[in-house]
């Protein structure tokens, strides 16, 4: 869950009156963390060596903080600089090299090619380009909106690929709203409303699964995978299996949504054809930046996909998919362009925009698993759940999923992962089974958030519109997320069967 800004839902002297008690409560779960982390570190509560101790109460504070946001997400992920080398559990190189992992900083690319696609406003037209190829039909409307959301959101983070979809969604239906009334279909309008917003929020985060750098949550997986057993798992090879499920999970939503839960009549919207052109109209000639950062993405994209054949035939064993888009991003800058104020495609300045915040959750979460890992709890969860006789996979995948989307109706993409998967590889390598069977599913049970506005900023997002209401999105959202599991098992099975 990234942060972002989320227009006032209500009036500010309301919030003027509740100022008082939501800072107690605020200063009150501040507080319950360290408490935690006190009575759990020091209490000698459990019957395993004091490291260890010390190890579980720094974890237990960072999730009451992560999942309380009693501080900003991004704040609690500082607390393994301080309270790691303090304690004596790991000393503060190793700490911070956690922060300039390679996951993250393949991240970092893909949020410079974010910006400079947003800076020149090439996700627009792109959008457009895909809604009026769909179709401008109600439903097709619906469709269009999705499938460019999830485009924009395999590149982009979540919360931004929303944030960037929005405003056009907004547009067209504010001047939509005119055709239904001209047509005697008032009552038809809400349900168009309802199925575009809760169809554009999902849809930014089924997108996000689909690539490597589509979310944080899936830096998260990789970075444990590198860290602990040394897999690196390539655009390509995470695309293969992403991309056909971010594909069947948003037909299941357009289906659900559009077919049966607020059904959208699929006649054609006179004046929906004319706005669409209007605002291509409104974005000019496509430009020299525009498609030079479109040459160097693509480039930068081909770098990924084709990794492995460069590798085998040139000789370059140095060549990652951190290395290519770093080399992508660098060469943004470096790009010349006579149209910009600065001479460059991009320029510093634009950085500021940035969400660094994200980058420290991704390091924040890493620390905190290499010392789950190196202290022995990663092994010992593993070794109970062993000794327990549950060694079946089918058992463990349905309740490790299904435990796993439950706990992201209330806490965070990031965090969550941060928190669930470590457990996950421990239980994996007691029970001898591929961590990456177990860990797939569970990363993508972290991005379903569906059900509640707090799961993910997306959702919030079209919640404070007002033409959404909770009712809408939970109805919607315990259906998906049904699906969503069902999907899950029978990925993970599938995977499992090809790869015996």
């Amino acid at each position: 869950m990234e942060n972002t800004t989320i227009p006032e839902l209500v009036h500010p002297d309301t919030v003027r009156r509740a100022v008082v008690p939501a800072h107690w409560l605020k200063y009150s779960l501040l507080l319950a963390g360290p408490l935690l982390f006190w009575v759990l570190g020091y209490g000698e509560l459990l019957p395993i060596a004091p490291k260890m101790q010390l190890v579980i109460g720094v974890a237990a504070w960072m999730m009451v903080w992560w999942i309380s946001e009693a501080v900003a997400l991004p704040v609690t992920a500082f607390l393994p600089i301080v309270l790691f080398p303090a304690l004596a559990i790991l000393d503060l190189p190793t700490t911070a090299a956690n922060y300039t992992n390679p996951t993250i900083l393949l991240f970092l690319s893909g949020f410079v090619f974010a910006l400079a696609v947003e800076r020149h406003n090439l996700h627009t037209r792109i959008a457009l380009h895909i809604v009026r190829l769909i179709g401008t039909a109600s439903h097709r409307l619906v469709l269009g909106f999705m499938v460019a959301t999830a485009f924009v959101s395999m590149w982009v983070n979540n919360t931004a690929a929303a944030l960037l979809m929005l405003p056009i969604a907004q547009s067209v239906l504010h001047l939509l709203e005119d055709d239904f009334r001209r047509a005697g279909q008032e009552r038809q309008f809400r349900p168009f409303a309802v199925s575009l917003l809760l169809g554009l929020a999902y849809s930014a985060s089924i997108g996000g699964i689909a690539t490597t750098i589509g979310t944080p949550t899936n830096g998260v997986l990789l970075g444990f995978l590198r860290d602990s057993y040394k897999t690196d798992i390539s655009f390509t090879g995470w695309f293969v299996v992403g991309f056909p499920l971010a594909v069947l999970m948003l037909t299941a939503t357009y289906l659900i949504l559009v077919r049966l839960l607020f059904p959208v009549r699929g006649h054609a919207l006179p004046d929906a054809s004319a706005i669409i052109r209007d605002k291509l109209t409104a974005l000019g000639p496509i430009r020299y930046s525009e498609y030079a950062v479109s040459a160097l993405f693509l480039l930068t994209a081909i770098g990924w996909i084709f990794r492995a054949f460069f590798v085998k035939w040139l000789g370059a064993d140095f060549l990652n998919d951190t290395i290519i888009g770093m080399s992508g991003a660098l060469l943004l800058f470096l790009t010349p362009d006579p149209t910009s104020k600065t001479g460059f495609l991009f320029d510093w300045s634009s950085m500021n925009k940035l969400p660094w915040g994200i980058l420290f959750m991704i390091g924040g979460g890493l620390a905190l698993a290499k010392t789950l890992e190196s202290s022995g709890i990663i092994g010992l969860i593993g070794d109970t759940v062993a000794s327990s006789g549950t060694h079946d996979y089918s058992g463990l995948l349905v309740a490790l999923v299904g435990i796993t989307l439950l706990l992201k109706i209330i806490i965070a993409n990031t965090p969550l992962a941060t928190a669930a998967l470590p457990m996950v590889f421990g239980i994996a390598t007691a029970t001898g089974i591929d961590p990456i069977l177990l860990g797939a599913p569970v990363t993508f049970a972290a991005s379903f958030a569906f059900v509640l506005p707090m799961s993910t900023p997306p959702n919030a997002i079209v919640l404070a519109t007002s033409q959404v209401t909770i009712r809408d999105m939970i109805k919607a959202g315990l259906l998906l997320a049904l699906v969503g599991f069902l999907l899950l098992i029978a990925f993970g099975s599938t995977y499992k069967w090809m790869t015996n």
